[in-house]
């Protein structure tokens, strides 16, 4: 049957079609049968229970299989996790924009994290949650992560930036200094715009221009009231109600190899969403944007948000939720203190993004126990990556930490007295860090550690290599 092959890569496409081919006379020895299936496993996982079972009753219906038990079956294996699609929001914005996406081999788990932060950066600092001492404002900042060409990060982030270019928002590119990043977001009433790194690694580069960076996202990612740029700008530059969002894609190798020693302390990375997939469980040789006026709903909507204004609250039932697993939350023990950060910031990841599936979903500011299990449930998925992203990004600066001390050992003849070496690596490391580099070396044989009443050095061996 020549129009299952061509039918338009969306559910609802599928659905009328079903609908279409019941009462025909078809059977499952037919070749259109096959063909159905076969379309069904190149899609997306069938998002709810309820949708399942709607497409399982079509199926049998269209193909008279009304007496036998059928099994929908899966995705093409393919090394994704693609638990993900289940957790995208039944209806509203969130469902419109995954609807539309259906066609794109990026993976949902991407094009949800770029409609999350294009939402984001939209309602700006009209809507927040109010906790007391500051506020919680929906500007996101998340990093795609994947290997080269697997999941077309690029193609998930096209598809936020063409909307938000339709909607007026501010973008600021990539390959900016800090000086021209605060030059991009002042001289308006309220410094709210998108900071897009399609190569996080060619914008957070180690060049010596690029230095103030990180601690300069870290500041803004905190949405101040009133910030000066004092030690960045010529000349004094004030931004005024800033609420700064970040869109960024990037492979672990490049991630790790990039990102400056800086960020590893003041919060940086526990600011910071990221995804990871490995694949796509999606595969269109002809990928289509779907016909209809689909990209038009979704742009006005985003438009009628611009005129959303007001505080999220969480209900009695919400806040009663909260409290619990506030509660819970940090009485967990932090195996590794890299996540020490993140998981004090988790609290507000959740608040935030439970405000913008709220909002869209049931159009109210009003946070149901409902919405934050399933904001909890969407962080939690992003997190079972963490673990990888930070142990490698950790190990790969305490090699450079072993390396800077045979290379300062070198340069010295070989020799250095204990505090000398201590100083030249205080800006570096503290001192914890600094014994556990030494010990390393010293187990690897690359180095001599000399120390009595008199005096204490460290002497390299075999030219640092044992």
């Amino acid at each position: 049957m020549g129009g299952i092959a061509r039918v338009d890569p969306q559910l609802g496409a599928i659905r009328d079609l079903l609908k279409k081919l019941i009462g025909q006379g078809l059977t499952k020895e037919s070749k259109t049968y096959a063909e159905t299936l076969d379309i069904l496993k190149k899609f997306p996982r069938l998002l709810t229970l309820t949708e399942r079972r709607e497409f399982q009753g079509l199926i049998q219906k269209a193909f008279s299989l009304e007496e036998e038990t059928l099994e929908l079956p899966g995705p093409s294996p393919t090394g994704c996790d693609q638990g993900f699609d289940r957790l995208i929001p039944a209806t509203g914005w969130f469902r419109d924009y995954h609807t539309y996406t259906l066609g794109s081999e990026a993976p949902a788990a991407f094009h949800f994290t770029s409609a999350l932060v294009a939402l984001g950066v939209t309602l700006g600092r009209r809507v927040f949650f109010d906790k007391g001492f500051y506020r919680v404002y929906p500007n996101v900042a998340a990093v795609l992560i994947a290997p080269t060409g697997k999941c077309r990060k690029t193609s998930a982030t096209n598809v936020a930036l063409d909307l938000l270019r339709a909607t007026g928002v501010r973008i600021l590119a990539d390959k900016t200094t800090p000086e021209a990043l605060v030059q991009g977001l002042s001289g308006q009433e309220e410094a709210i715009g998108l900071l897009y790194a399609p190569e996080l690694a060619v914008f957070l580069g180690r060049q010596r221009y690029l230095e103030g960076m990180v601690p300069l996202l870290t500041a803004l990612f905190d949405a101040p009231e009133r910030w000066s740029s004092n030690t960045i700008a010529r000349g004094q530059l004030t931004l005024a109600k800033v609420a700064l969002s970040m869109l960024a894609a990037s492979t672990i190798d490049w991630f790790t190899d990039a990102l400056p020693n800086e960020a590893f302390s003041g919060g940086f990375m526990s600011r910071l969403l990221f995804v990871v997939q490995q694949d796509t469980d999606r595969t269109f040789a002809l990928p289509q944007r779907p016909p209809g006026t689909l990209w038009e709903h979704l742009r006005e909507t985003l438009v009628d948000l611009k005129t959303v204004k007001g505080e999220a609250v969480l209900s009695d039932e919400g806040h009663n939720w909260y409290l619990e697993w506030y509660s819970k939350h940090h009485q967990l023990p932090i195996a590794d203190e890299k996540f020490a950060g993140y998981q004090e910031r988790k609290p507000d990841h959740l608040l935030r993004l439970a405000t913008m599936i709220s909002l869209t979903t049931s159009g109210s500011l009003v946070i149901s126990p409902e919405t934050c299990t399933h904001s909890l449930n969407i962080l939690n998925y992003f997190e079972k990556d963490l673990p990888h992203v930070f142990t490698t990004v950790a190990e790969t600066h305490v090699g450079e930490v072993h390396t800077y001390i045979l290379r300062l050992l070198k340069k010295e003849g070989g020799r250095l007295p204990h505090s000398v070496l201590l100083r030249r690596l205080q800006h570096k490391i503290n001192g914890r860090a600094f014994r556990e580099a030494i010990d390393t070396l010293k187990d690897s044989e690359s180095i001599r550690e000399h120390k009595d009443s008199f005096e204490h050095y460290y002497e390299i061996l075999n030219g640092g290599k044992k």
